[in-house]
């Protein structure tokens, strides 16, 4: 294989995210690619929104003109956490407890009715300055 070849082939990689941290505000993951090719990778989110992947997670990794020491992932995921009930145009988002019996999620549905957030939580907190609403499934409704 030319070199040509081997940075095209090396461009695009999927890997199993086995460590991640924040340093200086970016995401940072380390990834097993192929087999034992550890990389370290940029793990960038959206603005607004921040999670932190667990080791397991899957990651899709593009490397800059083949260079493997300099990865930035596109897109993660954890196909062993995401809801499986959702309908088609529904939208949730999840933790990592999200299919356990307990669980928390919230959903964005057309059902019961149309517009309908559903939250689950063991614990639910809305807070408005100095004013709160907690529903706790074990100490009941509490507000102030």
């Amino acid at each position: 294989m030319n070199e040509i070849d081997r940075r095209l082939a090396s461009l695009f990689s999927r890997g199993v995210l086995s460590h991640e941290d924040v340093k200086a505000g970016m995401a940072m993951g380390q990834a097993e690619f192929f087999m034992g090719e550890q990389r370290r990778v940029e793990v960038p989110q959206g603005y607004g929104f921040a999670s932190r992947p667990l080791p397991g997670s899957e990651l899709f990794a593009v490397f800059a003109n083949g260079e493997r020491s300099a990865g930035v992932a596109l897109a993660f995921d954890d196909c062993r956490r995401r809801p499986t009930d959702l309908q088609a145009g529904e939208v949730a988002l999840y933790g990592k407890h999200a299919r356990d019996e307990i669980g928390h999620w919230i959903k964005f549905t057309d059902t019961p009715k149309p517009n309908t957030v559903l939250a689950k939580a063991r614990r639910l907190e809305l807070r408005a300055g100095p004013h709160y609403l907690i529903v706790d499934a074990d100490d009941g409704v509490s507000w102030g």
